[in-house]
């Protein structure tokens, strides 16, 4: 969402000016124990905490924004809320407008003005609103969070709308093309905005743990440090333990390629899972997403029949809300069985393409089925289905195992590309790098290899060069996967290597590669 809702800001950055100042907004007790609320995981709580506080004043901005802030937080779980949140959140930005114009000196009007065009961009992105209406709300927040920071230059809570920008735009055109040609653009800094988000989390009141958990996502993904980001996440996670979000997020950090540590994250989607205990609708949507989540470590496991074990019982509910739930898990499933060669694949897809209360869903289901079709046509999905206990065998590092599962694959396909291929990974995974990159190096050009394995084998042999020090040659790679193969997998493990070096599998769970 974040990585969004600055696209926006680049998009359309405007400055909106206001002149000199009076006093900062001041945060009490009780506005702050209402965001507590929020960040441990309660939005529901929160709510009500700060409808008993507007109750006293309905105008009172501090708390009119809180409300707003907790509401927009439901509504991943409760769609039919959205008309009351364009309820409260027009007049708001209204109101706080109006007091703007009465006095420019009121800085409370103008930082919550700048909050509440941020959180009415994010809802319009969030919920398919209008991605020009997005734009400009996210323009016009950058605009006035600007002008209250040359004003209140001392204001914690201030830099984190500013350090998101300048961080996201300074990498932006590693992700997004058409930004490469936008020149006009105000320039960010990569920098400059880490020092911002660490200025919130540092000496900020209402946002401090938003800057965390955004330098922790920072530090986990773009910047490849998970050496720094595990620890912070799981510090997060220990003060907010009942925050569903951040124990997803790590959860995702414990999956990545370089930590491996399946076990932990298996712990942080079953806390999730059984954290909720009601048939309430932020319970549901939580139990939903951790089985999602729970399903995908699986697959990353190569335990394909259990990832599709988990999504089963849920489609067999015939879920109607929240509306993305059902169209997700049968995609996931049909996913899954494709990978297993299972012919009920094309069912999942088929019946997501033909429900129109999935219409949303219909391009990836489409996508689906082209994948699941075009493998029917050749043997790929038969050779693939018959390499997963060997590619299991790997990620349980039985290395030797896993060489007579692909050795007996290749008997009966000799030559086979995918066989070359996880043969290949498979000395990349026990650390032989140069044999596994001497085996790569024919696979990115094989004219016969299907998009995704050329795409693999491009990432993997990138891999190598960055582990070994050859940070030019593994640039020239995952540029060449970014722009040759932009809807394959391997192209957001590229993205992101295009910004920070592979750091490699040196400690997998405290043990050595090899």
């Amino acid at each position: 969402m974040l990585f969004r809702l600055v696209m926006c800001v680049l998009l359309h950055a405007t400055v909106v000016s206001v002149s000199s100042a009076a006093t900062q907004p001041v945060v009490t007790d009780a506005i702050l124990a209402g965001y507590t609320r929020l960040y441990a995981g309660d939005p529901d709580a929160a709510y009500r905490h700060f409808e008993s506080l507007r109750g006293r004043e309905t105008r009172h901005l501090p708390a009119w924004f809180g409300l707003l802030f907790a509401l927009e937080a439901r509504l991943a779980a409760e769609e039919t809320l959205q008309p009351t949140f364009e309820a409260l959140i027009d007049p708001f930005i209204a109101h706080a407008t109006e007091r703007l114009a009465r006095s420019a000196a009121d800085d409370e009007a103008l930082f919550y003005l700048a909050q509440a065009y941020l959180l009415r961009s994010t809802y319009r992105l969030e919920n398919d609103k209008g991605v020009w209406g997005a734009a400009r709300d996210a323009a016009r927040a950058k605009g006035y969070i600007d002008d209250y920071i040359k004003r209140r230059p001392e204001h914690g809570d201030a830099y984190f709308v500013l350090g998101l920008y300048n961080y996201y735009v300074d990498i932006a055109p590693s992700f997004i093309k058409v930004l490469r040609v936008l020149l006009f653009l105000p320039s960010g800094s990569r920098a400059e905005g880490l020092k911002q988000l660490e200025r919130t989390a540092r000496s900020g009141s209402l946002f401090a743990p938003l800057a965390e958990s955004a330098l922790a996502d920072i530090d986990g993904s773009p910047e490849g440090r998970l050496a720094e980001a595990v620890p912070m996440a799981e510090r997060i996670v220990q003060r907010y333990p009942g925050n569903a979000d951040m124990r997803l997020t790590l959860a995702q950090m414990y999956t990545h390629p370089s930590v491996e540590a399946y076990d932990r994250a298996a712990q942080q989607y079953s806390a999730v899972i059984d954290a909720a205990t009601t048939g309430s609708p932020r319970h549901l949507a939580e139990r939903y997403r951790g089985i999602l989540g729970l399903s995908s470590l699986r697959r990353n496991q190569w335990r394909l029949d259990e990832a599709v074990a988990l999504l089963t019982p849920v489609i067999d509910q015939q879920i109607g809300q929240p509306a993305w739930v059902l169209p997700s898990f049968l995609l996931r499933r049909g996913n899954y069985r494709m990978l297993l060669n299972d012919a009920h694949a094309i069912d999942d897809a088929r019946r997501v393409q033909g429900d129109a209360t999935m219409s949303t869903f219909r391009k990836p289901a489409a996508q689906l089925i082209a994948a699941i079709t075009s493998r029917r046509a050749s043997n790929e999905g038969t050779i693939y289905a018959a390499l997963v206990p060997g590619n299991r065998l790997v990620i349980e590092r039985r290395w030797d195992d896993a060489r007579a599962v692909y050795d007996k694959v290749a008997a009966s396909a000799p030559g086979d590309l995918q066989v070359r291929y996880r043969l290949a990974y498979l000395d990349f995974a026990r650390g032989n790098y140069d044999a596994a990159a001497t085996a790569l190096q024919p696979l990115t050009t094989a004219p016969r290899a299907p998009g995704w394995l050329k795409a693999a084998s491009l990432l993997t042999l990138a891999w190598t060069h960055d582990i070994a020090g050859r940070r030019g040659e593994a640039l020239t790679l995952y540029k060449r996967i970014v722009e040759n193969h932009e809807n394959e997998a391997a192209a957001g493990s590229a993205q992101l290597g295009l910004l920070a070096p592979y750091r490699g599998p040196a400690v997998r769970n405290g043990r050595q590669p090899g």
